[in-house]
């Protein structure tokens, strides 16, 4: 009788606060699809602060949750907006081998429901998407080796094979297109995407990094910069964290050279949201710290970013509607970057270690990979701090000017469906039109010779001809007289780097004509608004 009395006593015990299987196993394991979905409905059986729907199902059929948490119990983005809420997105486990942001944001949206953190919703309402990549979460097997724990954990690509992280700008991802959605749907200013890193040894668990797409608009890199992000390292080092820039070393084997950032391109998360001209953080806890620091580095990096956003997110939200402003009259005819070179952008301190630096004999080189540049660079326990300066590949070398906007005919009419569902405003042309136009002409196009992401990505030489056209009527008109403008650039561009031609997605459509003449890309640049009625394409 008293064994049942004692399991009854203990019972609402963990009905009142239910742990993460990270925290039940002492850090040895991680959760289950399984795992995440019961934790939040049992969080939702017993608070009204918490809404759960769905950001999409996933390609293995399992629906991806998007975790809503307020005070007010709000479940649309009109409720929150009529209170003067701003909205916080969190994202966790786009790469479901990195796992301690899964867990960390799990924790936190028990503690923000329980009320520890009452204070942290008192302005803004958060949005937690804990298990992004839910098929490859299911797909348990050997961590990689770089991981300090779990042992088992789930893979970096989804149901498809694709890396998430890389498809923001094509959107062939169901996961992918859900989150675009949510993004229209709720507008938040402030996108965090946590994953784990490896890379270049040092003694820091949490590094960061902001918005860094080379076209995004100007005020919301200086306030990323000499505001939010400073602010938010206070206060990480109020909770014991020394959070520096994520990157590597730029030589191995000279540490003082320099550190380099290079995922500058649109196809990553954080920089597709500052396209859309929104604050967004990287957040890559260090790998080689063990799986309990991560998790906790991981939930104080939340903490820290909330603390901000309930002061400053109505700020945030004013240098965002400036940056839309700017976007509609500054950026037609304005310079565009379409090709990069490092830059400096500041300088941190770096702990780290001393290493031993031992050359390859030329007769064991084929043994090696040749990334590794002939040397074997070694860790020692020699603590040392390195002064060091960060670059990012966001100079432009080769610029071209922009012009007013887009014609896009309808043999490309399959790219249309993406940029709609970004929320880009696009006009179909509803009677044939004569207007002058740039058309663009490929002389080279060199394709990468293995399949990335499903595609062979393309480096793209060709020159703009003005001629005059007969625009068929179906044909497509995209304005950059709008909020969303320098995503429109970089995804219609002929010379973008990370571009909709960069990806192949206009290879069926691309026409080469007999003889010595070049391929031509079926999208049109214009400078006036094509004299035909138009219809919204919705």
């Amino acid at each position: 009788m008293k064994k049942f009395l004692a399991i009854f006593l203990i019972l609402p015990l963990f009905a009142v606060n239910p742990l993460t299987r990270a925290e039940r196993t002492n850090f040895k394991e991680t959760s289950t699809y399984a795992d995440v979905m019961e934790f939040l409905w049992t969080l939702k059986k017993q608070s009204s602060r918490i809404h759960i729907e769905y950001l999409a199902t996933s390609t293995e059929g399992r629906k991806i949750p998007l975790v809503i948490v307020s005070k007010e119990g709000i479940s649309t983005p009109q409720e929150a907006r009529a209170l003067g809420k701003e909205i916080v997105y969190i994202e966790a486990n786009i790469h479901a081998g990195e796992v301690e942001g899964k867990e960390a944001s799990l924790m936190m949206i028990r503690d923000l429901v329980q009320g520890k953190y009452d204070d942290l919703l008192e302005n803004q309402v958060i949005l937690f998407c804990p298990i992004f990549n839910p098929d490859g979460n299911e797909k348990f097997g050997k961590n990689r080796s770089e991981d300090n724990g779990p042992e088992l954990a789930g893979v970096r690509y989804n149901g498809q094979g694709l890396d998430l992280n890389r498809d923001f700008i094509k959107q062939e991802s169901p996961e992918v297109r859900g989150l675009v959605r949510a993004l229209v749907k709720w507008d938040p200013v402030l996108f965090v995407d946590m994953h784990t890193t490896d890379g270049s040894y040092h003694r820091h668990v949490v590094t960061w990094a902001p918005q860094f797409a080379p076209w995004t608009d100007a005020g919301l890199m200086s306030y990323s910069w000499k505001k939010m992000i400073p602010a938010i390292n206070e206060n990480m080092k109020k909770l014991g964290y020394e959070a520096i820039p994520h990157g590597g070393f730029m030589d191995r084997k000279d540490p003082s050279k320099g550190w380099v950032f290079w995922a500058v391109l649109g196809r990553f998360g954080v920089n597709y949201v500052g396209l859309r001209n929104r604050f967004a953080i990287l957040d890559e806890n260090y790998a080689r710290a063990d799986f309990r620091s991560r998790v906790y580095g991981s939930y104080s990096f939340l903490r820290s970013i909330f603390e901000f956003t309930k002061v400053h997110a109505r700020e945030m939200r004013e240098i965002e509607r400036e940056a839309d402003l700017k976007a509609m009259k500054e950026l037609a005819g304005s310079e565009f970057g379409v090709d990069f070179e490092n830059q400096k952008i500041g300088e941190f301190n770096l702990k780290s270690y001393k290493f031993e630096i031992k050359k390859i004999p030329g007769r064991e080189l084929s043994k090696y990979p040749r990334w590794l540049g002939g040397y074997l660079v070694k860790k020692t326990d020699i603590p040392v701090t390195y002064k060091m300066t960060l670059y990012a590949p966001i100079k432009p070398k080769k610029v071209v000017k922009l012009p007013s906007g887009y014609i896009i005919l309808p043999s490309a009419k399959h790219i249309v469906k993406i940029l709609t569902r970004n929320g880009i405003a696009v006009e179909k042309l509803l009677e044939p039109c004569d207007m002058e136009v740039e058309e663009f002409k490929i002389e080279e196009i060199k394709s990468q010779s293995l399949p990335y992401q499903g595609h062979h990505l393309k480096k793209i030489k060709g020159h703009y001809q003005k001629v005059k056209k007969t625009i068929p009527a179906g044909s497509y008109f995209v304005s950059l007289n709008q909020p969303l403008s320098r995503l429109v650039a970089v995804m219609l561009e002929p010379e973008s780097p990370d571009g909709f031609l960069a990806w192949g997605l206009f290879d069926r459509t691309l026409v080469h004509e007999w003889g010595s003449r070049p391929w031509m890309v079926p999208v049109y640049r214009v400078n006036e608004i094509p004299r035909s009625k138009m219809l919204l394409k919705k």
